[in-house]
């Protein structure tokens, strides 16, 4: 058992994925907003290791559907910096009143 403090105690257990990183490590994330941008989708995610910090990041990435399985969703980084601008933008409108944007 870790001594570092959970950082997302007191959160909704359903807000919280876990993904796999390209080298296969399980990372935590928050789930802050689901955008839907030009026909697609975008999971707008905090990382375990972000959330920590003072000042964080979030992680845009498109919502894609399994190929093989219709009930699973793919999460794809965002390659294209006007799509990660756009995204964000909708989300902080979205969360103007909720979140602090520096």
């Amino acid at each position: 058992m870790s001594d570092k403090p959970d950082v997302f105690e007191g959160e909704d257990p359903d807000n919280i994925y876990i993904l796999d990183d390209d080298d296969g490590n399980s990372c935590r994330f928050l789930f802050l907003d689901l955008i839907d941008y030009k026909d697609r989708e975008y999971v707008v995610l905090l990382s375990e290791e972000e959330a920590a910090k003072e000042e964080s990041d979030v992680d845009i990435l498109e919502v894609v559907p399994d190929e093989n399985n219709a009930e699973l969703e793919n999460y794809l980084p965002v390659e294209d910096d006007d799509i990660i601008e756009a995204v964000f933008n909708i989300f902080a409108k979205n969360n103007k009143d909720s979140l602090d944007f520096c």
